[in-house]
């Protein structure tokens, strides 16, 4: 299925009612390696926790279903979990799951099916995240619309209203998309997502595999609210380009003409592995129906800080932290492993 028409879709926003969000489980014993028992046991009670509040949908090969269990069965009930017989190559689902939007004619949930090229081809194995959406899209029995164009759900962030956060390092990167400009991705956007308006940010963090994913950096809380990664530490490696971030945002008005609030929210202290600065970020949190689960890493005052600053902008929602320091070590944390699917 394919349309040339301009805004017929509307891209819902993460605080938006949800029917589900889906997951992968780690089954390559290729993954976190020296970590992955301790890694799958800490999935298991992050997939049992956003279970109580909406329904888990988890791609997980029949092979590796019994493991899965048996480190479920360890820290709760399998309530409100549905396993797909599905062998993902990695587990960010948020990057390779479809992006679902609404069909503004028929008022249908819709699958938006982008290329997935493994971040630019950084791994060699891709091809099963790259199907994904196809599978998924089939479960549900939902429309699913081809788009021969890389996108990973991590480079944006919609507000639910038209209006969209990027970055230029991931979205103007030629390892996706060759060379295109701003102009030619609006309107991909536009077409695929309804976009009306993209605000854009240059960079990402400093460490991120991604090139830089906006939801490490300004993730909307509300249609007219942003959330700013931000720190106090003028000698931080992201110091210069997150407060270059903040004054390019700073005249951003809605197509509307509303104003913006925006919300400060430090990052952590640097982390480090082998050497490596990690990309941890408290933006990196998971919105759910009725809770936000944000990731913690075992620094007791920001991590209290971060869930403090959240609280006040999800109200309504309980805001819980989950250590999240072992899946960093992979490069992501807890909305990079979603897909919400909105209903």
């Amino acid at each position: 299925m394919s349309w040339s028409g301009q805004h017929r879709f509307r891209l819902p926003a993460d605080w938006e009612p949800q029917e589900a969000v889906w997951f992968a489980w780690p089954a390559s014993e290729n993954l976190w390696p020296g970590v992955l028992p301790r890694v799958r046991r800490q999935l298991a009670k992050l997939y049992q926790l956003a279970a109580r509040y909406e329904k888990v949908c988890l791609l997980c090969p029949a092979a590796a279903q019994a493991d899965f269990l048996s480190h479920l069965e360890a820290v709760g009930s399998a309530s409100h979990i549905e396993l797909f017989d599905y062998a993902t190559d990695d587990v960010w689902c948020r990057d390779f799951g479809p992006i679902f939007v609404f069909d503004r004619e028929t008022a249908a949930l819709t699958a938006t099916d982008w290329g997935f090229n493994a971040w630019g081809e950084k791994f060699p194995a891709y091809q099963r995240d790259a199907s994904a959406p196809a599978f998924i899209a089939e479960q549900l029995g939902v429309p699913r619309i081809t788009f021969d164009f890389v996108l990973e759900g991590g480079a944006i962030d919609s507000n639910g209203a038209g209006s969209l956060l990027t970055t230029e390092a991931v979205l103007l990167h030629p390892n996706r998309n060759g060379r295109n400009d701003k102009v030619a991705m609006e309107a991909y956007l536009a077409q695929g997502l309804g976009v009306e308006q993209v605000l854009w940010l240059q960079e990402g963090l400093v460490g991120d595999d991604t090139d830089g994913h906006i939801d490490n950096v300004a993730r909307f809380f509300r249609e007219d609210g942003l959330i700013l990664a931000c720190t106090e530490d003028a000698t931080h490696p992201n110091a210069a380009h997150l407060e270059e971030s903040r004054l390019g945002l700073e005249g951003a008005v809605l197509p509307d003409g509303r104003s913006i609030e925006k919300i400060l929210l430090p990052l952590p202290d640097p982390i480090f592995a082998e050497g490596q600065l990690l990309a941890a970020s408290y933006l990196n949190y998971l919105v759910l129906n009725g809770a936000v689960l944000v990731p913690t890493y075992g620094q007791a005052k920001k991590d209290a800080q971060a869930i403090k600053v959240l609280a006040g902008c999800y109200p309504g929602r309980k805001v819980i932290g989950f250590d999240a320091r072992d899946f960093l070590l992979e490069g992501g944390s807890l909305h990079c492993l979603s897909q919400h699917q909105p209903r």
